[in-house]
């Protein structure tokens, strides 16, 4: 079974079991309570919104991302659960109690919703902050490791041992450089991929000299580019 009908399979199963909670919730509350007034349609009303809540709050919490959704260190599928079950403890306080003020009854499950609602917003900000961290992180990493690789590729292809040592001091170099990057080191690396173009142009041409010279062009850049990421750390 592929990964995708896996997913399918669990999100229908699990979508079952919300609509089988949701019967049984209803089943008991038009079986247990009789007497209905405003209170009570008003608690019902916010316990059903709490079903709705819970089940997006899911949604957005497993969605497929590096980064978990948490706030203060607790996951939002875990705030979600105390959220719900906050909601339906409220709503059935007061389906008891529908004698309680009105205004009451709404002010409290109001800031019950108002609460969760804030702080699953600050979650999902954090994370999605987090996340486009982790992978400006992950752009930069692949960047230095796909040039290292591009040089190294070229090592087989020269015969010249001045060039061929060359070509692996670079690769050191490269290999231990800073792998991140910002808006301050954006023109030396455009400066060294152009270079680097301009190494393989060389090789390809036999002009070993030239080639030899880049060698020392990128790895001079390349000591730039690190102590000026250095530098706006």
């Amino acid at each position: 079974m592929s990964n995708n009908n896996t997913v399918k399979k669990n999100y229908i199963m699990t979508a079952m079991i919300y609509a089988i909670i949701f019967a049984v919730f209803n089943l008991l509350v038009f079986v247990i309570f009789k007497q209905k007034n405003g209170v009570f349609w008003m608690s019902y009303a916010f316990m059903c919104l709490a079903f709705i809540v819970q089940i997006v709050s899911m949604v957005l919490a497993l969605k497929s991302l590096d980064t978990e959704t948490v706030f203060m260190g607790i996951p939002l599928a875990s705030l979600s659960f105390y959220y719900f079950f906050a909601a339906i403890f409220a709503g059935a306080v007061f389906m008891v109690f529908q004698v309680a003020p009105f205004t009451l009854a709404l002010i409290v499950q109001v800031l019950i919703v108002a609460i969760y609602a804030v702080v699953a917003i600050l979650a999902i900000m954090a994370r999605d902050n987090t996340q486009q961290i982790s992978d400006h992180v992950k752009e930069s990493v692949a960047a230095i490791q796909t040039l290292k690789v591009e040089i190294e590729v070229l090592v087989p292809q020269v015969s010249d041992p001045a060039l061929k040592n060359a070509l692996k001091k670079v690769c050191e170099t490269v290999k231990y450089s800073d792998p991140m990057s910002n808006d301050a080191v954006a023109d030396i690396e455009n400066q060294i991929m152009q270079t680097v173009n301009e190494l393989r142009v060389y090789i390809d041409n036999n002009n070993n000299a030239e080639a030899i010279r880049k060698c020392k062009d990128i790895e001079v850049l390349f000591l730039q580019r690190n102590s000026l990421l250095k530098a706006t750390k």
